[in-house]
């Protein structure tokens, strides 16, 4: 992972195009000028990355901004804008999760399209049922569009050896050793790049670059997509993965002696305060596809029902229990919660705030901030950055050639 600087961008040794790229993936619509004192580059050699980036249909070069009525003219001529081309390539990304998938088409400059989702029943949760199922959504997704495709990404829970797409362990849809981003490539028609990523990781990636986490140095974030708890943590830039393990919060022990996970622990944070402890907790059935039966609780807690009311602080309790034992360790500078943890938040945001703080000292002298993601689907984007590291580091031979 590149250090980045103020707007998302280090002085890695890459070529020009590759940095001229990545500035305007990360930041948008720049003048010329301001890619040429963003990254200290000559403007001769941001000429001719532009020239280059433009031919391979990368980079799209528009019209000087206007200048507003009465503004005093500049010296020389006014700078063009440039930016990534909004009918450039795309990434297949999907989101796979205990009890469904979501898969869409993320372009450079980050709008996504096509989204599907489908719910899934345990029997397709089967690797061997899964797979072929993930392979015609990526292909159905590839040829929805004429644009290039530069790459998949997978994003699922678990346990990834992400140097190869090797799932090591993904306890909620019980796999053990599968070789995933391996038994994509053999199913599918084209030789299309295959990553495969941690969820959690790419959506906090995501987050911090492009949402809630914009402008903080270090950050934590949780995300909650029905089942399971997955957490990340970036630093100055850099994402906390360790060896593809790193940071699960899910199975932070918050009560001990308490529900058994499929970690084989008793107590986990993700079997206290992911959709499914509420709904149990409100006397609800956890049912899969149970986001009706969640917001059911929500708008019950919201109009003064006691009982759902005491569901929705049982569960927030866990919630801060385990975010005081993250915030001491990790004394992150602002907190982000996504998902259910989101909609948890919303519904309990003071009695969160005023239990992290009164439990946690790091909390209380920090002054840390807890915030709610603000991208809609932060995994998809995260996922997306993933497939897209090639062309941003090798935008000249990382493009696979246009369709004929």
């Amino acid at each position: 992972m590149v250090a980045i600087g103020r707007r998302g961008v280090g002085d890695d040794g890459g070529s020009a195009a590759a940095r001229v790229l990545t500035l305007l993936h990360r930041s948008g619509p720049l003048t010329r000028a301001a890619v040429t004192a963003e990254l200290g580059l000559a403007a001769s050699a941001v000429g001719a990355a532009l020239s280059d980036l433009t031919e391979l249909d990368l980079v799209r070069v528009g019209e000087p901004p206007r200048r507003s009525p009465g503004a005093p003219a500049g010296r020389g001529r006014p700078s063009p804008v440039v930016e990534v081309n909004p009918d450039g390539p795309v990434a297949v990304a999907l989101q796979l999760s205990a009890d469904r998938m979501t898969v869409g088409l993320v372009g450079l400059d980050r709008r996504i399209g096509h989204v599907r989702e489908r719910v899934l029943s345990r029997a397709e949760t089967d690797p061997g049922v899964l797979i072929p199922i993930l392979a015609g959504a990526v292909s159905d997704a590839a040829h929805r569009t004429d644009r290039r495709c530069a790459g998949v990404c997978i994003a699922m829970p678990g346990f990834i050896r992400e140097s190869d797409g090797f799932v090591r362990s993904a306890l909620n849809l019980g796999w053990d050793g599968v070789p995933l981003a391996r038994h994509l490539a053999g199913t599918m028609p084209t030789a299309i790049p295959i990553a495969v990523g941690r969820a959690a990781t790419l959506a906090v990636l995501a987050e911090f670059r492009y949402g809630a986490g914009r402008g903080a140095t270090s950050m934590l974030a949780l995300s909650c997509e029905h089942v399971g708890i997955g957490g990340g943590f970036v630093d100055a830039g850099i994402p906390l993965t360790g060896a593809g393990y790193a940071l699960e919060a899910g199975h932070i022990i918050v009560e001990p002696g308490g529900l058994r996970c499929p970690c084989g622990a008793r107590g986990c944070l993700e079997m206290h305060a992911d959709a499914r402890a509420l709904s149990r907790a409100a006397g609800r059935r956890p049912d899969r596809g149970h986001a009706g039966t969640v917001a059911e609780v929500f708008d019950a807690a919201a109009a003064g029902d006691r009982a759902a009311g005491e569901a929705v602080r049982v569960t927030a309790g866990h919630l801060v229990t385990g975010l005081t034992s993250l915030v001491n360790t990790l004394a992150p500078e602002r907190v982000v919660l996504m998902g259910f943890l989101a909609d948890l938040y919303r519904a309990a945001g003071d009695f969160v705030r005023d239990g992290l703080m009164a439990s946690s000292v790091v909390a209380r002298t920090g002054h840390i901030q807890i915030v709610t993601g603000d991208l809609p689907a932060p995994a998809l984007v995260g996922a997306a950055e993933r497939a897209f590291a090639p062309l941003l580091r090798e935008p000249r031979t990382a493009l696979p050639a246009a369709p004929s």
